[in-house]
């Protein structure tokens, strides 16, 4: 369920600043409205489609428990996260159109690398597991799955945690520093 909104994100999301060229360039617009408005109606999906997902797992059978308090807090740091990202990619994918390109092509990259598909935790070489932990997207996959298959909290593991957080913040730093450095020139650049 997650795939969904990280793939839109992903592919949807960062292009938002190309699709609504005419808010940049013909209006006084707030450029930074762009990838909050686009991520903010994919998190409602998202949102929606957890709620079915969490009547789906109740009618099977499976009961839904105290875990499951924590599926907002992986709501708001994946929402967080991909919209730093998105943000930071719309500008990127302004400036070049071949960024866009790029990132299309690897999505399913992303997917296959990120533990969507499978649990890292069932990996033997764990050099391979400890590289594929890096990923930051791996760290919300696995938080779902916390919620619903593992019953473990947040907290547990505070190693990924404090990694995930730090990715987080270090984004967020870079997306804040190249919208400032960009801002005034992006209506040029599209």
């Amino acid at each position: 369920m997650p795939w969904f909104y990280m793939q839109d994100m992903l592919t949807q999301g960062i292009e938002c600043l190309r699709k609504y060229e005419y808010l940049v360039t013909k209006m006084k617009f707030p450029i930074s409205i762009i990838p909050t408005f686009i991520s903010v109606s994919k998190i409602a999906v998202h949102i929606v489609m957890l709620g079915i997902l969490i009547i789906t797992y109740w009618i099977s059978g499976y009961p839904v428990d105290i875990y499951i308090i924590q599926l907002p807090i992986y709501i708001i740091l994946n929402y967080t996260f991909f919209t730093a990202i998105t943000f930071l990619l719309s500008i990127l994918t302004a400036i070049s159109k071949d960024i866009l390109n790029f990132i299309k092509s690897t999505v399913s990259a992303v997917l296959w690398l990120s533990g969507i598909l499978w649990d890292i935790d069932n990996i033997k070489n764990p050099i391979l597991a400890a590289i594929l932990r890096l990923n930051p997207v791996n760290f919300l996959i696995d938080g779902y799955r916390k919620c619903f298959i593992k019953k473990e909290w947040f907290f547990e593991d505070i190693g990924t945690l404090v990694l995930f957080m730090s990715v987080l913040i270090i984004i967020v730093i870079i997306t804040v520093k190249c919208y400032k450095r960009n801002i005034k020139n992006l209506s040029d650049m599209l």
